[in-house]
């Protein structure tokens, strides 16, 4: 060895070198990218990327590294075809929605299933972004049937971090400190604007009435000058905002291994403090995983987690009292505090009122698996493992009796807790082995059993001694309170062959039959399926790999299931006490619900045919993907009979259809020794029909506000009267027979009547699409030079609209409410500046005035409230620099960066942010009422400094 003049380096999936012995070497491996053959997690076990026949992507520990993310859905939004991620507001701690391939479920939920660590259910707000290994995203049967009936809306794998056997140990720290804002904040009139539309409002009464148009009100003194309450007035989102607010986080990773152990400890803390002065999020995680080889072919290990967060959530309220809608709402000429400095109490709801309220929202979360790998033989492993989870909630709220909430009551409280827990024991044994080097085949089979079980309790209160005393053991009275238990079980038998030939040739299949609990025993037992193929044509003899080194085509049909959304027992007869219940005063039963004998579960139908191709070395990839998915026996509450003594009932009805287009594309556009250039993209189309209601009598029925759920339509769609603009002369509605029904004024709106009865009422509304964008997709790139590292990421969405409700009613625009000023005291916003008038014509906004039939007529629900929302969002810009070679004692990495999350949108939507999605806090995960802003708080533009070490 001594002799020797070079050194020969070789590891897997690298470029082997040669370099000359000398004192402090130091050699940098490349990828060698026709020998790394990546492996991809997949269900119940792992495949080589190359044999896959499925529609899978991957997002790996690097990638989330590149872009700092606070949570794990931040880390998917814009980098994963066919994966839809939206904010529903920018509440400090607020989750994302995240759907995949469109939505194909009414009642039951459209939520992806999260695996992690191979645990089924667990929630992601669970782990830390930093602990993440790699992410795959399974979108098609092929890869999702495995988990039969809990896979119908596709399948998130997180695999985290589990350090190495014969590795040093390695610790990471990671912190960042930043500043953020809304990206738009709303534009409301001032209190001097604020009085010169009400005076013209007025003005415009008193001449309708004079010239007969109008006639005069019964109590004259809504025509009364309007006079402001202060001359200076309020801004209210000045009083309620945080601004600058302060978002810290730190991360921290310590990984390692000898010869039979290895391990790997993260610990988190994440502070976030919201837009809104009191609204505070806190988070907290540590993650232990840790493998043992007791002897060469026997392994044990853990995998757990904990996590607790803190929350102040004022803006969650669903009242009048919501601080943020309330300041649209709030009269800008009126003061913030009266004379003793507290909230001034008017004729509206002062936003301030919010803060009086004491709201501590505590949740824990403890989980994890232990399991063990026995080889057997050569070839079959056999996999046990037993796990479990407990989420638990903690929520407290108090009004004192010096607040407007709690005044009357002399002080409220209510304390509520929640429990959820679940327990899954699997056994899987697999057995690879391969005929004449030619033919190599996996065969899976397992069993798994899982629990869950759910407690809630109630207790509310009232007559408070004193203000300093918060909690429901100091209430003079218990007013109400309330607990349940509900429990469901699910059972399952799996199995699943491979077949790869020559590494040309590939098939799967795929079943797993799926009992659970919510069903009765005829219904209970569920199959699902799936069979996929591959032909990989670049790797036949005649093929010239010079240019495109990669060509597959990919096929797969299979069935899942649905079950979730639905309560625990649906298919059972259930009775409800309580106090509603008594009968002379001794306790009482009733149904609780119209129950169903023949439900069963929702199918998913899906056909995927993809093709994957590579050129110039794997310079350039591209991947495409076409599926076409039809969920039938629908579980949703179908409306009955009133005389049953209930409104609906769940059941099998009806059939959604989700089709569409996946791309993908990446390229190394430069790849040397000083610089380095990437880009990558994708781009999804999913076109969403409901096909049938299973209602031979209807073909559509309302979701609430402005959706509807029809036959022959998308989810999302809208029913509206169709605006046709602002009348620039006298018009006529008139009936069939010729009849005037209606006279509209020069500067009121005008609508469609369609079917020429002269009213304008709901049998003229039509249908508008748009709710969920049809388009949407990302594109990325990242620059490396020398030290410097550069990235930058943005999403797109097209064909999206949105219904902004709150320029609908009072916090918009002035609505009718019987009767003038001052009923109309609610603000709005300054787009009503470009109201109609005879020297101003050119414009969409009606005419002012206080006359309710005016205004109710002008502000009905139409589609001049819905609005184009496509948009293009630079979602992340990070800029970082690489002090590795200062040789820092001790350290390997030492990196800097500043990030800026969500710097620039291009958009003609006029709300505040055309990613959101907000209804109100009970419907953000219903998507058949999605696209309807009703005023809520939009996403947050972040500064951010951090800094990246490992030792």
């Amino acid at each position: 060895m001594s002799s020797a003049k070079t050194l020969q380096i070789s590891y897997i999936g690298m470029q082997t070198q040669e370099v000359a012995i000398k004192p402090n070497l130091r050699v940098v491996l490349k990828t060698d990218s026709e020998v790394l053959d990546e492996v991809m997690v997949v269900g119940y076990g792992t495949v080589k990327k190359s044999e896959l026949t499925g529609a899978i992507s991957s997002v790996k520990a690097d990638e989330i590294v590149k872009i700092p993310a606070v949570n794990i859905s931040q880390a998917l939004q814009g980098k994963v075809s066919g994966l839809q991620v939206v904010s529903t507001s920018g509440r400090a701690g607020d989750e994302t929605q995240i759907s995949l391939r469109g939505n194909g479920s009414l009642s039951a939920s459209n939520d992806v299933l999260y695996v992690i660590d191979g645990v089924p259910g667990v929630s992601f707000a669970s782990i830390s972004p930093s602990d993440i290994e790699s992410v795959e995203i399974l979108k098609d049967a092929a890869s999702t049937a495995i988990y039969g009936s809990r896979a119908s809306n596709g399948v998130i794998l997180i695999t985290t971090k589990s350090g190495s056997f014969a590795q040093k140990t390695q610790v990471t720290l990671n912190v960042s400190v930043g500043i953020q804002n809304p990206v738009k904040t709303p534009k409301m009139l001032n209190a001097k604007e604020y009085a010169e539309i009400l005076n013209e409002a007025r003005q415009n009464y008193l001449d309708d009435i004079a010239n007969g148009y109008l006639s005069k009100p019964k109590d004259e003194s809504v025509l009364t000058p309007f006079e402001p309450l202060t001359a200076e007035g309020t801004d209210w989102f000045g009083e309620i905002r945080n601004k600058n607010a302060l978002m810290q986080n730190y991360q921290l990773g310590i990984s390692g291994g000898g010869q039979k152990t290895k391990f790997y400890v993260g610990a988190s803390h994440f502070n976030q403090e919201g837009v809104v002065k009191k609204d505070e999020f806190k988070r907290s995680t540590i993650k232990l995983n840790l493998d043992h080889k007791v002897f060469d072919n026997f392994k044990i290990g853990i995998k757990s987690y904990f996590s607790s967060s803190v929350s102040t959530p004022l803006v969650e309220d669903n009242d009048i009292y919501q601080p943020w809608a309330a300041s649209f709402n709030a009269r800008p000429d009126a003061p913030a505090l009266d004379e003793d400095g507290k909230p001034y109490i008017g004729t509206f709801t002062n936003p301030l009122h919010a803060f009086e309220r004491d709201v501590t929202d505590k949740r824990y979360r403890l989980g994890g698996t232990a399991y063990f790998d026995w080889t057997i033989i050569k070839g079959l492993v056999w996999h046990a493992s037993i796990g479990g989870n407990i989420n638990s909630r903690r929520y407290n709220r108090y009004d004192s009796a010096d607040t407007k909430r709690g005044e009357s009551l002399n002080g409220s409280g209510y304390y509520g807790t929640e429990m959820f827990s679940d327990y899954i024991i699997e056994n899987t044994l697999t057995y690879s082995n391969n005929i004449l080097d030619k033919l190599f085949y996996t065969v899976l089979i397992g069993h798994s059993f899982q629990k869950f079980e759910e407690e809630e309790s109630s207790v509310y209160g009232q007559d408070f001694p004193s203000t300093s005393l918060k909690w429901l053991d100091s209430a003079g009275k218990i007013t109400d309170g309330g607990s349940l238990y509900t429990a469901n079980a699910l059972e399952s038998y799996f199995g699943r062959i491979q077949l790869n030939w020559d590494d040309k040739y590939n098939l799967m299949f795929s079943i797993r039959r799926d009992g659970s609990s919510k069903f009765l025993k005829d219904n209970r037992w569920g199959t699902f399926f799936a069979v996929s193929g591959g032909w990989t044509i670049s790797n036949e003899a005649f093929w010239n790999k010079s240019v495109m080194n990669l060509l597959k085509i990919r096929a797969s049909y299979g069935q899942t299931g649905n079950q979730s959304g639905i309560g625990n027992a649906s298919g059972q007869n259930l009775l409800n006490s309580g106090s509603n219940y008594n009968y002379n005063g001794l306790p009482g039963l009733a149904a609780a619900s119209l129950f169903n004998k023949n439900l069963t579960w929702e199918k998913g139908l899906a056909t995927n045919f993809g093709i994957d191709m590579a050129f110039f070395n794997n310079r350039i990839n591209f991947s495409a993907n076409y599926y076409n998915k039809k969920t039938q026996d629908l579980l949703y509450a179908t409306p009955v009979a009133t005389e049953s003594g209930f409104r609906t009932m769940t059941a099998n009805m009806g059939s959604i259809r989700n089709s569409g287009i996946e791309l993908d594309l990446s390229a190394d556009i430069i790849r040397n020794k000083d610089i380095t250039w990437s880009f990558n993209a994708n781009f999804s189309y999913n076109k969403n029909k409901v096909l049938d209601l299973g209602d031979p009598t209807k073909d559509y029925y309302n979701t609430g506000f402005v959706s509807i759920v029809k036959e022959g339509e998308a989810l999302g769609s809208y029913q509206l009267i169709k605006a046709l603009g602002v009348a620039q002369e006298k018009t006529e509605y008139k009936n069939a027979e010729g009849k005037v029904t209606k006279v509209v004024q020069p500067g009121d709106m005008l609508y469609e009547d369609i079917n020429g009865d002269g009213l304008i009422n709901s049998a003229d509304a039509q249908i508008f699409s748009g709710g969920i964008a049809p388009i949407y997709g990302g594109l990325g790139t990242t620059v490396n030079y020398k030290g410097f590292d550069l990235n930058i990421q943005a999403q797109y969405s097209i064909g999206k609209k949105i219904y902004t409700m709150y320029k609908e009613g009072g916090n918009g625009q002035m609505n009718g409410g019987g009767g003038g000023y001052p009923s109309y005291s609610n603000n709005m916003v300054t787009e009503i500046l470009d109201r109609w008038t005879p020297e101003h014509t050119n414009t969409d906004v009606p005419r002012l005035n206080l006359n309710s039939s005016i205004t109710t007529w002008n502000t009905q629900r139409s589609s001049r409230f819905l609005e184009d929302a496509d948009y293009l969002r630079i979602s992340d810009i990070t800029l970082g620099y690489n002090f590795q070679h200062l040789n820092i004692p001790f350290m390997e990495t030492v990196r800097a960066y500043i990030q800026i999350r969500n710097p620039f949108t291009f958009t003609k939507y006029s709300g505040l942010d055309p990613e959101l999605q907000y209804v109100d806090p009970d419907r953000t995960n219903n998507k058949v009422v999605a696209g309807t802003d009703n005023a809520g708080i939009p996403n947050m533009r972040s500064f951010i400094f951090g800094v990246n070490i490992a030792f």
